[in-house]
Protein backbone atom coordinates (compact mmCIF):
# COMPACT_ATOMS: atom_id res chain seq x y z
CA UNK A 1 0.00 0.00 0.00
CA UNK A 2 2.85 2.36 0.75
CA UNK A 3 4.25 1.94 -2.76
CA UNK A 4 0.87 2.66 -4.39
CA UNK A 5 0.53 5.87 -2.38
CA UNK A 6 4.02 6.98 -3.45
CA UNK A 7 3.21 6.28 -7.11
CA UNK A 8 0.01 8.32 -6.95
CA UNK A 9 1.94 11.28 -5.51
CA UNK A 10 4.50 11.13 -8.32
CA UNK A 11 1.71 10.87 -10.90
CA UNK A 12 -0.07 13.88 -9.37
CA UNK A 13 3.15 15.93 -9.42
CA UNK A 14 3.80 14.98 -13.06
CA UNK A 15 0.27 15.99 -14.07
CA UNK A 16 0.62 19.32 -12.21
CA UNK A 17 3.94 20.02 -13.94
CA UNK A 18 2.45 19.32 -17.37
CA UNK A 19 -0.51 21.61 -16.64
CA UNK A 20 1.82 24.42 -15.55
CA UNK A 21 3.89 23.99 -18.72
CA UNK A 22 0.78 24.17 -20.90
CA UNK A 23 -0.15 27.49 -19.29
CA UNK A 24 3.32 29.03 -18.96
CA UNK A 25 4.68 28.35 -22.46
CA UNK A 26 1.91 30.14 -24.40
CA UNK A 27 1.97 33.05 -21.92
CA UNK A 28 5.74 33.35 -22.35
CA UNK A 29 5.40 33.22 -26.15
CA UNK A 30 2.64 35.87 -26.02
CA UNK A 31 5.13 38.32 -24.50
CA UNK A 32 7.57 37.90 -27.38
CA UNK A 33 4.90 38.24 -30.05
CA UNK A 34 3.48 41.42 -28.52
CA UNK A 35 6.64 43.12 -27.31
CA UNK A 36 8.61 45.72 -29.24
CA UNK A 37 11.57 43.39 -29.36
CA UNK A 38 11.09 40.10 -31.18
CA UNK A 39 12.89 36.85 -30.64
CA UNK A 40 14.61 37.35 -33.97
CA UNK A 41 16.25 40.52 -35.23
CA UNK A 42 14.07 40.74 -38.34
CA UNK A 43 10.79 39.87 -36.62
CA UNK A 44 8.04 42.39 -35.98
CA UNK A 45 5.61 42.58 -33.12
CA UNK A 46 2.05 43.83 -33.26
CA UNK A 47 0.49 46.93 -31.78
CA UNK A 48 -2.89 47.10 -30.11
CA UNK A 49 -4.76 50.15 -31.43
CA UNK A 50 -8.21 51.34 -30.43
CA UNK A 51 -10.14 52.47 -33.50
CA UNK A 52 -13.27 54.61 -33.08
CA UNK A 53 -15.52 55.36 -36.07
CA UNK A 54 -17.85 58.30 -35.36
CA UNK A 55 -20.69 58.65 -37.86
CA UNK A 56 -23.01 60.73 -35.63
CA UNK A 57 -22.84 63.69 -38.05
CA UNK A 58 -24.50 61.45 -40.67
CA UNK A 59 -27.09 60.13 -38.22
CA UNK A 60 -25.09 56.96 -37.67
CA UNK A 61 -23.60 55.34 -34.61
CA UNK A 62 -20.22 55.25 -32.93
CA UNK A 63 -18.28 52.02 -33.45
CA UNK A 64 -15.23 51.12 -31.40
CA UNK A 65 -12.93 48.12 -31.57
CA UNK A 66 -9.44 46.86 -30.88
CA UNK A 67 -7.33 46.39 -34.01
CA UNK A 68 -3.98 44.60 -34.15
CA UNK A 69 -1.58 46.11 -36.69
CA UNK A 70 2.05 45.25 -37.43
CA UNK A 71 4.76 47.34 -35.82
CA UNK A 72 5.58 50.41 -37.92
CA UNK A 73 2.05 50.80 -39.30
CA UNK A 74 0.39 54.09 -40.19
CA UNK A 75 -3.25 55.13 -40.08
CA UNK A 76 -3.52 54.18 -43.78
CA UNK A 77 -2.41 50.65 -42.85
CA UNK A 78 -4.99 50.57 -40.06
CA UNK A 79 -7.75 51.45 -42.55
CA UNK A 80 -6.72 48.44 -44.64
CA UNK A 81 -6.42 46.09 -41.64
CA UNK A 82 -9.71 46.97 -39.94
CA UNK A 83 -12.53 44.80 -41.27
CA UNK A 84 -16.25 45.56 -41.12
CA UNK A 85 -18.68 42.69 -41.46
CA UNK A 86 -22.21 42.75 -42.78
CA UNK A 87 -24.64 43.53 -40.00
CA UNK A 88 -27.70 42.69 -42.05
CA UNK A 89 -29.38 39.82 -40.22
CA UNK A 90 -32.84 39.92 -41.79
CA UNK A 91 -34.08 36.58 -43.04
CA UNK A 92 -32.70 33.07 -42.78
CA UNK A 93 -30.25 33.52 -45.69
CA UNK A 94 -28.77 36.66 -44.14
CA UNK A 95 -27.71 34.75 -41.04
CA UNK A 96 -25.10 33.01 -43.17
CA UNK A 97 -23.97 36.24 -44.83
CA UNK A 98 -20.26 36.64 -44.13
CA UNK A 99 -19.64 39.66 -46.34
CA UNK A 100 -16.76 41.80 -45.11
CA UNK A 101 -15.06 44.94 -46.32
CA UNK A 102 -12.09 46.94 -45.15
CA UNK A 103 -12.68 50.20 -43.34
CA UNK A 104 -10.92 51.99 -46.22
CA UNK A 105 -13.45 50.60 -48.73
CA UNK A 106 -16.33 51.44 -46.38
CA UNK A 107 -15.17 55.06 -46.13
CA UNK A 108 -14.53 55.51 -49.85
CA UNK A 109 -16.58 58.41 -51.19
CA UNK A 110 -17.12 59.87 -47.69
CA UNK A 111 -15.49 62.92 -46.16
CA UNK A 112 -13.65 61.94 -42.99
CA UNK A 113 -10.73 62.92 -40.78
CA UNK A 114 -8.39 60.61 -38.88
CA UNK A 115 -6.95 61.83 -35.58
CA UNK A 116 -4.40 59.86 -33.60
CA UNK A 117 -4.19 60.37 -29.85
CA UNK A 118 -0.89 59.06 -28.53
CA UNK A 119 -1.02 56.69 -25.60
CA UNK A 120 1.45 58.85 -23.68
CA UNK A 121 -0.96 61.81 -23.75
CA UNK A 122 -3.81 59.85 -22.18
CA UNK A 123 -4.11 60.39 -18.47
CA UNK A 124 -5.56 57.58 -16.32
CA UNK A 125 -8.43 58.64 -14.11
CA UNK A 126 -9.65 61.49 -16.31
CA UNK A 127 -13.17 61.60 -17.68
CA UNK A 128 -12.06 61.80 -21.32
CA UNK A 129 -10.57 58.99 -23.34
CA UNK A 130 -7.72 61.22 -24.47
CA UNK A 131 -6.09 64.49 -23.57
CA UNK A 132 -4.27 66.77 -25.96
CA UNK A 133 -4.65 67.85 -29.56
CA UNK A 134 -3.86 64.65 -31.38
CA UNK A 135 -2.24 64.30 -34.79
CA UNK A 136 -4.36 64.40 -37.94
CA UNK A 137 -3.56 62.51 -41.14
CA UNK A 138 -3.37 59.04 -42.61
CA UNK A 139 0.44 59.07 -42.73
CA UNK A 140 0.71 59.33 -38.93
CA UNK A 141 2.89 56.61 -37.42
CA UNK A 142 1.10 54.43 -34.85
CA UNK A 143 2.51 53.29 -31.52
CA UNK A 144 1.23 50.74 -29.04
CA UNK A 145 -2.11 51.60 -27.35
CA UNK A 146 -2.79 54.69 -29.49
CA UNK A 147 -6.39 55.79 -30.09
CA UNK A 148 -7.42 56.49 -33.68
CA UNK A 149 -10.65 58.47 -34.01
CA UNK A 150 -12.20 58.59 -37.48
CA UNK A 151 -14.87 61.28 -37.75
CA UNK A 152 -17.17 61.17 -40.76
CA UNK A 153 -18.39 64.63 -41.78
Amino acid sequence: MVNASWGKKILAIAVACCACALIAVPAYAFYYVHSDEGTQVESKGVYEITCVLDETAQGGAIRSELVLVPEGSTVADLLNEDVMSSENQNGIDAIHNYDVTSLKDYLSGKQYTCTVYAAESQKPGTQTTHDGQGTTGESTQLNRYDNVVITVA
